[in-house]
């Protein structure tokens, strides 16, 4: 009989795992293996700052799964609704534009489950609703256009007090994603200023509140002090130990009680498990994490494996846990393949999950970043060069790298691109709810803003 192999999520960890089942059993005819994604492409993390930021086109952010697959595995568009242990079915939806939707049922005999997380606004009042995110295609798209709409407002307005809510952002967090998005932003409302003629480059501000004492904690202490330095020479206001407890429409309230105006409120303060496996009826911790042993199997299910942010992989020392990067995951996705492909096969040594980090990096926008690569550290030039070249070696073929290459090339030395991407009625309609103006002040929204799926926050 065929044995049905599924994997769940499209990202680091789930493509990882996909891509060794590929490989490790093309040549097996009675397996059959499938990877739902709600989407068709892998949404490339490390480089939504330059999405937002304005450096790279954002379709080279988002590369095809398809290319990344190429021998037995097939695709599944659809989002998944529920995992159903008991009778080894993932319900699903699927969709071809809103008026065409229908539902289903996949079945399998071994699964993958790498859902990944989603942003986490618990710890702060009204950033769901207010607040931007930094976690996805989507999130990066309209941070960039929102950071331009603040520009085009503050051109059309002289009153004081609203261009300073509308020329002040503040991002909360203080890891990659806090790091790398603050330092892409403060480069594209420079960078646009050329455009702006009646906003002067003192009005921009830009506050970075990481809640912890020290930024990026992943990595050397030595570098997170070295990025304070050089964000203190770009006037981008780092609290160290301060944190964002309130989001409004209108202002920012920081753990200190300092209520700061602003309109742009960026959230990279925390994630937490994907909430589609809180109805699934496996062993989770207290975060929500699929508890698994060091073979990536979930707890009393040995043909279900769980890796990336959605579980709890232990260290092979049993003293913690291993941290939900996409490094790790990346690591986690062909041992999951390969002990399904010993189980497919009966062979009962399986290979259990050890790696230890090889570094880490981080841009900062300028032609700087730094980067921790084993024992060696390195800052400003090279190591934006080092993060340049490793990220650009990972994309899935010649041609996008490439791509990529020209457009990293033309943004050495063309000016900031200041088009804001259209955005479908949903967001213009949810715009419409921001406070409301002196008259002579409001210039009129775009008529045609693509829809990005993105809440708008109001």
């Amino acid at each position: 009989m065929t044995k049905r192999i599924v994997v769940l999520g499209g990202g680091f960890g789930g493509l990882a795992a996909a891509q060794h089942l590929d490989r490790i059993l093309r040549y097996d005819d009675d397996v059959d293996i499938t990877l739902v994604s709600d989407t068709n492409f892998l949404v490339y993390t490390p480089m939504l700052a330059d999405v937002a930021g304005g450096t790279i086109e954002p379709r080279y952010a988002m590369p095809p799964l398809r290319k990344f697959l190429r021998h037995k595995v097939r695709l599944h568009e659809a989002t998944i609704d529920s995992i159903d242990v008991l009778a080894q079915k993932i319900m699903v939806t699927h969709a071809k534009g809103d008026w065409d939707e229908w539902q289903g049922a996949i079945g399998y005999d071994y699964l993958v489950i790498a859902l990944g997380a989603v942003t986490s606004f618990k710890h702060s009042a009204g950033a769901e609703t207010y607040a931007l995110g930094l976690k996805d295609f989507p999130d990066a798209v309209f941070l960039r256009n929102r950071v331009l709409w603040m520009l085009e407002r503050a051109e059309a307005t002289t009153d004081p007090k609203l261009r300073k809510e509308l020329l002040t952002f503040v991002v909360a967090g203080g890891g990659f994603s806090g790091v790398e998005g603050i330092a892409a932003l403060e480069d594209l409302a420079h960078g646009a200023l050329r455009y702006y003629p009646t906003i002067r480059p003192s009005e921009l501000r830009f506050i970075l509140a990481p809640h912890g004492h020290c930024l990026l904690p992943e990595v050397d202490q030595r570098l997170g002090e070295y990025v304070i330095q050089i964000f203190e020479k770009r006037d981008i206001d780092v609290r160290l130990g301060v944190g964002v407890t309130e989001v409004t429409a209108q202002s920012a309230t920081l753990s200190t009680g300092e209520v700061i105006p602003t309109r742009t409120v960026v959230w990279t303060a925390g994630v937490e498990v994907n909430p589609l496996l809180e109805s699934a009826d496996l062993p989770k911790d207290r975060h929500g994490a699929l508890q698994v042993n060091t073979c990536l199997q979930v707890e009393v299910h040995p043909t279900i494996f769980a890796l990336g942010d959605c579980a709890a992989v232990p260290t092979p020392d049993g003293s913690g846990f291993y941290a939900p990067t996409a490094q790790n995951a990346i690591r986690q996705g062909p041992v999951a393949a390969y002990n399904i492909a010993c189980l497919t096969h009966n062979v009962s040594s399986l290979k259990a999950f050890d790696y230890k980090p090889i570094g880490s990096l981080a841009s900062l926008g300028q032609r700087q970043a730094v980067a921790q690569i084993g024992p060696l550290q390195l800052s400003g030039l090279p190591a934006w060069f080092a993060w340049r070249g490793i990220y650009l070696a990972k994309l899935p073929t010649l041609a996008d790298r490439m791509l990529v290459l020209l457009d990293w090339i033309t943004d050495l030395v063309a000016p900031v691109d200041i088009v804001q991407y259209p955005q479908g009625r949903k967001q213009r309609a949810l715009l419409a709810k921001q406070p409301a103006e002196p008259a002579a002040s409001q210039p009129t929204a775009p008529d045609e803003q693509p829809d990005v799926g993105q809440k708008v926050p109001t």
